[in-house]
């Protein structure tokens, strides 16, 4: 074939260098593809820009291929090029083809593009090798997809075939300098004074379609040395604290007697687009009908994407808003107040629930971590008949078991109850099968089932002593993924339910338009329940008179959003497009200031 007829050495590595960069073209369009509800106007410029960070994440992961191909070595060492083959195929295959085919299936779940950390924490999981299987069956053609790109390529560059290349000793120099140069500053992005990051991707694409125009590839590298933040200095600290100060005191309202318990619940994925009384689409009728008698917020939105992002926010009040879920950064070891090290200076026992197998998600490191006295996972429920086979007990026996484990507590009590059995692979018992309602989605006949176990919790709970003298609170973990082109916009991305719910009829009724943030659950806790207390958070209570504004964590943007209003959103590299939102602009960056230097400094505690 002509295209295979031999060539010089320099023509044939760029002509590699082309195959993959078209491979790497050919993966971002199935990834749209396959995740099209949230890139619906992913146009030919957005295209242009991810083949430009295509070209970045090339250069520096090729950077050994290109010197080991062009440099000028003696005959002897002529051995030496046959080995660029092997590093040739090695980032091809594993680095660049096979971590983009990972989000391609894995996209829809987290709404970002894969980390360092967070791929290495999915392959330590204990569930890691049950649900691989699950995905393989899901997504079997993705595999046949990626062993087809990796046959063709071997094909292409197999077939290659050098020619003496007979080059003047400075020529093939020059040579090898100009591409050692021209792979360098492409890897750096360009000239500028720091190599190119995530965060500029909003240069040139709107933030919705930032993820498509990012690779994979690009952003495992951008955190593989994750460590250190870096300290913000938008104002002095007397003036942040001004503008918003994070050491914060309770406010007492005596709207309930004293020493109530509370109980707080986390819905796996109850997204608000399936979920919520007002919803004609809701799945979760049972539910529905509490929130019906709660103080509920029905556009409250969740600070990240992910269940580890949702754990620290709801219960510590510490969001992710870094390029890792708090739990997995190197910042998980800060003193931090929550509200069982906090309820638990005033008598509260506390037990964290969750039905996976213990270690799942980390969840039980942190519970211990942020002060609860006990975790209960699959382990202490101690009947593996009720095993899923893949991830946990399904919330219809765990849900009800785990109100006989507070009966055991001592009052005044804290339980965090996570229920699971909507999550991915949303695995629903045999028995349930036939009378369970099914949607245009995966997860809604999963967020019925649970519907019904939380049925079963709520009913069993009503019967005991305690549930006269409980806040309730419930609050959904993130939204779940979809496949629907109208709920694959940024509203839609975050928005969740938050309810309060009090058997005396005592909370206030909410506005339909208010909006509550899962950073601002702890603080609305302490004000309800009547503890007079001083803490840390970068949220506020609903009944604050300096209330912070809902900030979610967006592929390294703060977006703040609210019901009939567009989101603004808002990052260090379109500081000036702010202006348009002043206010709003300097009262975000005050208190993520203060969020990334308490980290930096360990002051999370009064």
């Amino acid at each position: 074939m002509q295209l295979f007829k031999p060539r010089s050495l320099y023509i044939n590595l760029a002509f590699q260098l082309l195959i993959v960069w078209f491979f790497m073209f050919l993966y971002r369009l199935v990834f749209i593809i396959n995740n099209s509800s949230f890139f619906p106007d992913f146009g030919l410029f957005d295209y242009a820009v991810g083949s430009w960070f295509d070209l970045i994440t090339m250069s520096f992961f090729f950077l050994p291929f290109i010197i080991i191909g062009t440099v000028p070595l003696p005959k002897y060492l002529e051995r030496y090029r046959r080995a660029s083959k092997l590093i040739f195929f090695i980032p091809s295959t594993v680095i660049i083809f096979f971590l983009n085919a990972w989000d391609i299936a894995f996209f829809s779940f987290t709404r970002k593009r894969v980390s360092y950390n967070y791929f290495k924490f999915l392959f330590g999981e204990n569930e890691a090798g049950g649900l691989a299987f699950e995905y393989m069956t899901e997504f079997w053609w993705l595999i046949l997809f990626f062993l087809a790109t990796l046959f063709l390529i071997c094909y292409f560059v197999v077939k290659l075939k050098d020619v003496s290349t007979n080059l003047n000793l400075y020529y093939s120099w020059g040579l090898f300098l100009g591409f050692i140069f021209i792979s360098v500053v492409t890897g750096r992005g360009g000239f500028q004074l720091k190599p190119i990051d995530i965060i500029e991707v909003t240069k040139y694409t709107d933030v919705k379609n930032a993820p498509a125009a990012l690779n994979s590839a690009f952003t495992i590298l951008k955190t593989l040395n994750y460590n250190d933040l870096e300290r913000k200095h938008y104002f002095s600290e007397e003036k942040a604290k001004a503008i918003f100060n994070p050491i914060q005191k309770s406010n007492a309202l005596k709207l309930l007697p004293p020493k109530n318990n509370v109980v707080l619940i986390i819905f796996e994925s109850f997204g608000g687009m399936y979920v919520g009384p007002n919803n004609k689409e809701s799945f979760t009728p049972y539910f529905d009908s509490i929130l019906k008698q709660s103080m509920y917020f029905e556009h409250a939105v969740s600070n990240g994407q992910s269940s580890m992002d949702a754990v620290p926010a709801i219960v510590a009040s510490i969001p992710s808003w870094m390029k890792e879920s708090f739990i997995l950064s190197s910042y998980n070891l800060n003193q931090y107040n929550s509200l069982p090290s906090i309820l638990g200076k005033y008598g509260y026992s506390s037990a964290f629930f969750h039905g996976t197998t213990n270690g799942s998600m980390r969840f039980d490191a942190f519970s211990a971590a942020s002060g609860f006295d006990k975790y209960h996972g699959r382990t202490e429920y101690a009947n593996d008949a009720h095993f899923d086979g893949t991830w946990g007990i399904p919330d219809h026996h765990f849900l009800p078991w785990t109100i006989d484990k507070m009966n055991e507590m001592k009052a005044p009590f804290l339980s965090t109850v996570f229920t699971y059995s909507s999550h991915h692979p949303y695995t629903i018992p045999a028995d349930f099968k036939q009378t369970l309602k099914s949607g245009p989605d995966p997860i809604c006949e999963s967020l019925n089932y649970a519907d019904f176990a939380f049925k079963l919790f709520w009913e069993k709970a009503k019967r005991q002593d305690w549930f006269h003298n409980t806040l309730f609170v419930f609050c959904a973990d993130h939204v779940g993924p979809t496949s629907r082109k109208d709920r694959g916009n940024l509203n839609w991305s975050f928005k969740i339910p938050i309810a309060f719910y009090h058997a005396s009829g005592s909370l206030p009724i909410i506005d339909n338009d208010e909006t509550l943030q899962q950073i601002d659950i702890m603080p609305t806790v302490f004000d309800l329940i009547g503890v007079e207390t001083s803490y840390f958070s970068v949220g506020s209570s609903y009944f604050s008179q300096n209330r912070a504004p809902n900030m979610s964590f967006y592929n390294n943007n703060i977006v703040s959003m609210g019901p009939k209003k567009e989101p603004f959103i808002w990052n260090e590299i379109k500081e000036n497009e702010s202006k348009k939102n002043k206010q709003l602009s300097t009262k975000i960056k005050a208190i993520y200031q203060q969020y990334i230097n308490a980290l930096i400094d360990n002051r999370m505690i009064p």
